[in-house]
C-alpha cells in the first residue's frame, strides 16, 4: 500500500493563490490555454548533445562518471583546449527524423534540446558570435532546424533548453579560472543585451513556435532576481504563448512546502512550473505545475558517458507512471553520441516505452493525478474523466484486488483486453475485483474501472512503520548505504545488510503503542537471499507467529485480519548469502 498522489488534480482557484504576484500580470484563464497541451503530455524527451559529447566522460586519460557534459568544469579544461573539440566535430549519422519516430512511439510528446550549454556552445550558427557555434565545425550545418522540422511534421512540440550561464563567455560575471581565452573586466548587462537576449531572439524568430523553453544556470550569485524578471518579460514578448520552466533566476514570493528538499532550486516557484530534478514530489503538488527530470544514464550523466550504464526500463516507466499519477510531467533524457547516433541502450529503452504505450497510452496522456490519497496495492492510478487507470506493479498471488471505492462500477477491465470483463464485487472495504491469472504486463499493467457518479473514496489502513528505527541482530561495519533505517525509509532502492558473514538475522519494528495490523510488506530486492523466514507480532508482551515462507522477493505481503500488537519482528532463519532488506513496511490504523 503506497501513498500514490495528491488528492486532487490543480484547480484554477489553487493556481491563483500560486500567481498572486506574478512576473505578467494576465488572466487565469489565459493562462491555463497557454499550458494545457503541456498538462495533457505527460511525456517529454531531454536531448542533451554538445562538444562534450566526443569526450563520453574521459580526457587525456582523467574521467568522470557523473555529469558528462560538465566535465569542462570538473576536469578544469583550459578553453584553450577545450576549443579544439570544435575542429574535430562531424555528427554524421545525425537523423533527427528518425529520433523523433522512435520518440514519439514511446509515448513522448514534446522535444527539449540543448541549443546552448554551460560550455557556451551553440548548436545553430548564431550572429552573436563567429568562433563558437556549429558553423565552425567540419559538420558546419544547423543542428537545431531539421530537429524543429521533424517534430512538427510528427507532431510532438519542438522545445529549447538554453543555459544562461556560459563558461566561455568573457561578460559572464562569474568568470571560471580554466577560462583562458577571456579577457579584461566581465559586463553582465552587455552581456544580456549583446549576447543572451539576441541569441534568444534568434531561436524564437528562425525555428517557429517553441512548446517549451527550460533555462537553466542562473545560481550565479550576480545574476539576481531582477535579471530574472527581466530575462521571463523578455521572452514574453518574443512569444507570449511558450511554456516556461522555473530557472530564469527570478525568485518571487515564494511557497512552503511540508517535505524534504534535495535541491531547492528545482522547487523555485517562478515561470510557469517547477523542474525537480531526479526527484518526485512525495504527494504530487496540487496548484503548482512540475515535471521531474530524470536521465537514462548511471548516475547522473545527461550528455553521453561511454563509462557507465543505463537506469533500467522498469525503473523507468514506473517513474513516469509515479510522476503522471501525483500530477505532473516527466522529461526522460538521452545523450546521443558524437556522431549523431543515440546509444543502442537508450534505443532499447525507448523502443520497450513503445511497445508499452501501443496498449496503455490512454492511462498516460491526457489524465489528471490520482484521487485517492492511497492505495491497498502496490501500484498508482491515473484518472481521465469517468475512467481510473489502475497501474499494478505487484500482480496479486491470489488474483485479486480491492479499490477503496463505493462508487457503482459500469465496468472493468485490462486495457490490454478491454472485451473481457473483470468481476467485481462490493464489500465493506471497497470494490473486490478478479484478476486473470497471469499478468498482461511484467511490469505495469493496467486496470479500467468505468465509474457512474461522484467518486466516493474509503479510507485505507495507514503505513505505520515510515520511519521507525528498527532493531536490527547485526549491521555491515563500515559501510552506511547499508544502514538499518533503510528498513523505513519508503525507498525501494536503498538496503540494509547484516554482517558480511552472517546467514540470519532477525529485524523488530516498535509501533510506540498498540495498533491495528492490516497487513505486512516485505522487498528482499534485488538480492533475494532469503530461503526461510518467521514473521510475528507482539501481542501483550507475547510473541506470537502470523507468516512463516520461504523466498520474499520484492512484493511479499501478509494480510492480516486486524490483529492489535505492539511490535512486529521479522526473523530471517536462513539466507543464501548476507541477509539483506530494502523495506519493511507494516499498515495498520491506531
Amino acid at each position: 500500500m503506497l501513498v500514490v498522489g495528491s488528492l486532487r488534480s490543480a484547480s484554477a482557484e489553487d493556481r491563483v493563490n500560486f500567481h498572486s504576484t506574478p512576473v505578467f500580470e494576465e488572466a487565469i484563464a489565459a493562462r491555463d490555454v497557454r499550458m494545457q497541451w503541456f498538462r495533457d503530455a505527460k511525456f517529454g524527451m531531454f536531448i542533451h548533445w554538445g562538444l562534450y559529447s566526443q569526450l563520453g566522460g574521459e580526457w587525456k586519460n582523467q574521467t568522470v562518471t557523473g555529469g558528462a557534459e560538465w566535465i569542462q568544469k570538473y576536469l578544469s579544461i583550459p578553453t584553450s583546449e577545450y576549443e579544439k573539440l570544435a575542429k574535430s566535430w562531424e555528427p554524421t549519422h545525425y537523423d533527427p527524423r528518425s529520433w523523433v519516430k522512435l520518440m514519439k512511439r514511446a509515448g513522448v510528446r514534446y522535444a527539449c534540446i540543448t541549443s546552448k550549454h554551460h560550455d557556451g556552445f551553440c548548436l545553430w550558427p548564431t550572429r552573436t558570435n563567429k568562433d563558437w557555434n556549429i558553423s565552425i565545425t567540419p559538420y558546419g550545418k544547423d543542428l537545431l532546424k531539421p530537429l524543429a522540422e521533424a517534430c512538427r511534421e510528427e507532431g510532438l512540440r519542438f522545445s529549447l533548453y538554453h543555459s544562461v550561464l556560459d563558461w566561455r563567455h568573457e561578460d559572464w560575471p562569474a568568470r571560471l579560472r580554466f577560462n583562458d581565452h577571456a579577457a579584461g573586466k566581465p559586463d553582465k548587462e552587455r552581456f544580456k543585451k549583446q549576447y543572451l537576449f539576441p541569441q534568444l531572439e534568434e531561436l524564437f524568430t528562425n525555428y517557429g513556435d517553441i512548446g517549451m523553453l527550460w533555462l537553466d544556470g542562473t545560481w550565479d550569485v550576480e545574476w539576481t532576481s531582477k535579471d530574472g524578471e527581466d530575462l521571463e518579460a523578455y521572452i514574453r514578448k518574443l512569444q507570449p504563448g511558450v511554456v516556461l520552466n522555473n530557472r530564469s533566476g527570478y525568485k518571487p514570493p515564494q511557497p512552503d512546502y511540508d517535505f524534504k528538499i534535495h535541491n531547492r532550486y528545482s522547487y523555485i516557484f517562478s515561470g510557469d512550473y517547477i523542474s525537480p530534478e531526479g526527484e518526485v514530489p512525495p504527494t504530487g503538488l496540487p496548484g503548482i505545475d512540475w515535471e521531474t527530470c530524470q536521465t537514462m544514464q548511471l548516475p547522473n550523466n545527461w550528455g553521453y558517458n561511454r563509462l557507465v550504464g543505463f537506469r533500467p526500463f522498469n525503473d523507468l516507466l514506473r517513474q513516469l507512471v509515479d510522476v503522471v499519477s501525483k500530477g505532473g510531467n516527466m522529461l526522460l533524457n538521452i545523450g546521443p553520441q558524437a556522431d549523431g547516433r543515440i546509444p543502442a541502450q537508450a534505443v532499447t529503452c525507448l523502443e520497450k516505452f513503445g511497445d508499452w504505450m501501443e496498449v496503455n497510452a490512454e492511462s498516460i496522456h491526457g489524465t489528471t493525478a490520482s484521487p485517492f490519497e492511497a492505495l491497498p496495492f502496490e501500484g498508482r492510478c491515473t484518472r481521465k474523466g469517468n475512467k481510473l487507470y489502475f497501474h499494478v506493479f505487484e500482480w496479486p498471488r491470489d488474483n485479486l484486488l480491492l479499490i477503496p471505492l463505493k462508487t457503482q462500477v459500469l465496468q472493468a477491465y485490462c486495457l490490454a483486453d478491454p472485451e473481457t470483463a473483470l468481476t467485481t464485487r462490493s464489500t465493506p472495504k471497497g470494490i473486490e475485483l478478479q484478476l486473470p491469472k497471469t499478468a498482461p504486463d511484467d511490469i505495469v499493467s493496467v486496470l479500467v474501472l468505468e465509474v457512474k457518479g461522484e467518486l466516493e473514496i474509503m479510507s485505507v489502513p495507514k503505513l505505520l512503520s515510515q520511519g521507525l528505527t528498527p532493531k536490527v541482530s547485526t549491521i555491515w561495519q563500515g559501510r552506511p548505504e547499508l544502514c538499518s533505517q533503510h528498513i523505513t525509509d519508503g525507498n525501494e532502492a536503498s538496503m540494509w545488510a547484516a554482517e558480511e558473514k552472517a546467514r540470519s538475522a532477525e529485524v523488530e519494528l516498535d509501533l510506540g503503542a498498540q495498533m491495528t495490523l492490516h497487513s505486512i510488506r516485505l522487498n528482499d530486492a534485488p538480492y533475494e537471499r532469503t530461503r526461510s523466514f518467521q514473521i510475528a507480532v507482539q501481542i501483550d508482551g507475547d510473541w506470537r507467529t502470523v507468516g512463516v515462507g520461504k523466498k520474499i522477493g520484492p512484493g511479499y505481503r501478509l494480510r492480516l485480519d486486524g490483529v492489535r500488537a505492539r511490535a512486529v519482528r521479522l526473523r530471517i532463519r536462513e539466507a543464501v548469502d548476507t541477509p539483506t532488506l530494502a523495506e519493511f513496511q507494516v499498515y495498520g490504523e491506531p
